[in-house]
């Protein structure tokens, strides 16, 4: 792995992060509201943006980290994957005592299907990068 691909790939990956981190700190203080209109006109919008914005955090984030694993119960599991369920949990369940946000069990669904599916495509990546 080259230095400016390894760089280039936490870069994307911290950036998206950050990216993220703002829209949810944004959310959490109301500031989000006519985005939320727009979103509502569209039935199904919100779960699609949460697929998108947690899984490719994931995503990046396991390619930033190489891919590397953690064991346990008895299996391998992306790091990365595993540092965002536990990040989305935690952020989906603190939403009960945010006066602005409420918590959605299919907003986490959401989350955790973006996080298989573009955890997933890194392994795809890797592996045909020859990344194993």
């Amino acid at each position: 792995m080259s230095a400016p691909r390894f760089h280039l790939r936490w870069a994307m990956a911290v950036l998206w992060v950050l990216m993220c981190g703002l829209i949810i700190y944004l959310a959490d203080r109301g500031l989000l509201r006519p985005i939320y209109r727009f979103i509502g006109a569209y039935p199904g919008s919100d779960k699609i943006g949460h697929f998108v914005l947690i899984g490719a955090s994931a995503g990046l984030l396991n390619l930033a980290l190489g891919r590397r694993t953690v064991r346990f119960f008895g299996r391998g599991w992306l790091l990365g994957s595993v540092l965002i369920v536990i990040f989305c949990t935690l952020e989906e369940i603190s939403q009960h005592w945010l006066p602005a946000r409420s918590f959605d069990l299919l907003d986490l669904a959401g989350d955790y299907a973006g996080i298989f599916c573009f955890g997933s495509l890194a392994k795809r990546i890797a592996r045909w990068r020859g990344q194993v």
